[in-house]
């Protein structure tokens, strides 16, 4: 055999070895696109039916969103009520302060005059009393004159 016949024949065998390569490849290939089809029709399956559920959800939430809102309406009132409660509670804090302050200021007031004056109040004080003893004698000489003439 010749350089050309085994040139010949070693590129015969090597021309089958890539066909036969060739061919395990689109096997290969093959397998690994059905395979892939397969895969992509779970997944489609799987996306169709998390779409039919988010659909699902969206209209729950929907549905709840519409409950709140109607809640929130229904405790408008209620809130509006409750702030107009507080302000007329610290309005009424407010008058109460002042009312206090002004409590304050006449029972400073009084005080000076109590302890400007005391000298003279207790000295109406004794004649009070003075006056209230001579008219229980007066009563108790009456009573006595009244029960002699019985």
């Amino acid at each position: 055999m010749s350089w050309i016949e085994i040139s010949v024949v070693s590129a015969a065998a090597a021309f089958i070895v890539l066909a036969v390569f060739a061919v395990r490849l689109l096997i290969t290939a093959r397998s690994t696109l059905q395979h892939l089809g397969r895969t992509a029709d779970n997944v489609q399956t799987s996306v169709t039916a998390a779409t039919a559920q988010a659909e699902q959800l969206m209209q729950q939430v929907g549905k709840l969103a519409q409950d709140v809102d109607r809640q929130l309406q229904a405790l408008e009132p209620a809130v509006k009520a409750t702030e107009k409660a507080g302000q007329a509670m610290g309005d009424m804090a407010a008058a109460l302060g002042y009312t206090a302050k002004k409590l304050r200021t006449s029972i400073a007031g009084a005080e000076r005059v109590v302890s400007d004056h005391q000298r003279r109040i207790q000295d109406a004080m004794e004649w009070a009393t003075t006056g209230y003893e001579l008219w229980q004698r007066w009563q108790s000489y009456r009573n006595a004159k009244n029960d002699t003439k019985e």
